[in-house]
């Protein structure tokens, strides 16, 4: 099991630290050390079909009328209007507790409303086409993943985590991230996941299990640095390979959600 103890949730806010660590990142299944990543100054603007491949993977939910019409919150714009967004839901059995209560307490838009299933990366470009911001979608993220952020963010009872929580595996020594061994910067929708996937590593290396944690990160904050198009913060967010949830790939796998 990977250390959660002393780690950290990063925000946007925070975002430039994490550049700092890419001169000596390492790579899972090879050495915790490993060697400079980025030689020089150069960087690259990520484009927003560069940031819609990235999220394709990635499948969410919505709840949608009879005539396909989703339903939606109202938002507050950075321009100070307000506009309608779609509530997108990360896993579908959250979407199905929600229509169920709904439907339950006879709400006006669950009368023949259903679940539907759509990319992220999808929803990202019908959002980006139509509001000022992408990351003006109000996401629902699971509760568990929710709970174990909070436990590393180390929240008090009061406190609430904000936005969707992705996990990334950490050397607590020195701060820098694991990678993948193509160079790319897994971050998971789930804890376990990330656990399950470093787990052998540090089976086969016992001498790190105490130095592996995990650092929490934001989907909206993540976004929010990919359409920023800051060069510095580019040659970091071009590694990001988002991971889904192995749950949410078993739901759809057993048919819920078609």
């Amino acid at each position: 099991m990977i250390d959660v103890k002393n780690c950290k949730i990063l925000h946007m806010t925070a975002m430039k630290s994490m550049l700092r660590r890419m001169a000596t990142l390492g790579l899972v299944g090879g050495a915790v050390l490993g060697g400079s990543m980025i030689s020089g100054p150069g960087a690259w603007a990520l484009s927003e079909a560069e940031i819609v491949e990235k999220l394709e993977a990635i499948p969410v939910f919505v709840i949608v009328d009879e005539e396909g019409r989703s339903l939606t919150a109202n938002v507050t714009t950075a321009a100070d209007t307000e506009v309608s967004v779609p509530v997108v839901f990360i896993h579908g059995l959250d979407a199905e507790t929600f229509l169920s209560s709904a439907q339950a307490e006879e709400a006006a838009f669950a009368e023949g409303a259903q679940i539907a299933l759509l990319s992220l990366g999808s929803l990202y470009e019908e959002a980006s086409d139509q509001l000022d911001a992408s990351t003006s979608l109000v996401y629902v993220a699971t509760p568990q993943e929710v709970a174990a952020a909070s436990n590393i963010a180390q929240l008090g009872e009061d406190e609430t985590f904000s936005g969707v929580p992705l996990f990334a595996a950490v050397n607590l020594e020195n701060g820098q991230y694991l990678l993948y061994a193509d160079d790319t910067l897994p971050v998971f929708f789930s804890l376990a996941d990330l656990q399950a996937q470093v787990g052998p590593y540090i089976d086969a290396n016992p001498e790190i299990e105490d130095i592996i944690g995990v650092e929490v990160l934001t989907l909206e904050g993540l976004l929010q640095g990919m359409e920023a198009n800051n060069p510095e913060l580019d040659q970091l967010l071009e590694l990001v390979r988002f991971v889904p949830s192995s749950t949410t790939i078993n739901y759809l796998q057993g048919g819920a959600g078609n």
